[in-house]
């Protein structure tokens, strides 16, 4: 099992795929799979046995930059194959778009990141009253990232938050002792 490397027009890649599976199909060429990875811009990868087999595959396409550029190992290539969690680039205290739901459009708060369960713990920017909700990952779209911030679990970042405001308090009333 050997894979091949395509370069293509950024964009054009999955009519490339198209144009290259019925052509093997029509004329039986011995290529096993074909793969457009998103992260990867105007690459195509070929499963072929030989280099023959996928010359014939893409000769006469559109859109073909170069003839095949050479081998990758599958090795090179799991991280392509593997989807990532959609839970893994959200922080605690991102500000999210909800995509999906009764909650569409609105923006949010993350306020706790259950891994686990792929689940985000969220309050809504745009309520009087902070209700916390439960969503899915994939229901989330990041528009302001946290990740400036020092990564702080959400109990940790609430206590920090009573502190200041006790210290506020107290300032308040040293401020009304003096000014009394």
């Amino acid at each position: 099992m050997t894979i091949w490397t395509l370069r293509a027009t950024i964009g054009q890649e999955k009519a490339i795929a198209k144009h290259i599976n019925k052509k093997v199909e029509v004329k039986d060429i011995a290529v096993w799979s074909l793969l457009i990875p998103q992260a990867l811009r105007g690459y195509i990868f070929i499963e072929a046995g030989t280099i023959d087999k996928v010359e014939d595959a893409i000769s006469g396409i559109p859109h073909v930059r170069s003839k095949v550029v050479g081998t990758v190992d599958v090795s090179e290539l799991e991280n392509f194959l593997v989807p990532k969690p959609t839970i893994e680039g959200l922080h605690v205290n991102d500000i999210i778009e909800i995509i999906s739901g009764p909650f569409k459009g609105s923006r949010a708060k993350i306020n706790r990141i259950d891994v686990g369960r792929e689940e985000v713990t969220v309050e809504l920017l745009d309520s009087q009253i902070p209700i916390p909700i439960k969503l899915h990952s994939d229901f989330c779209k990041v528009i302001e990232s946290a990740v400036e911030e020092e990564e702080v679990p959400a109990e940790t970042a609430k206590k920090a938050d009573e502190k200041a405001e006790e210290e506020e308090e107290e300032e308040d009333v040293f401020a009304e002792f003096f000014n009394a």
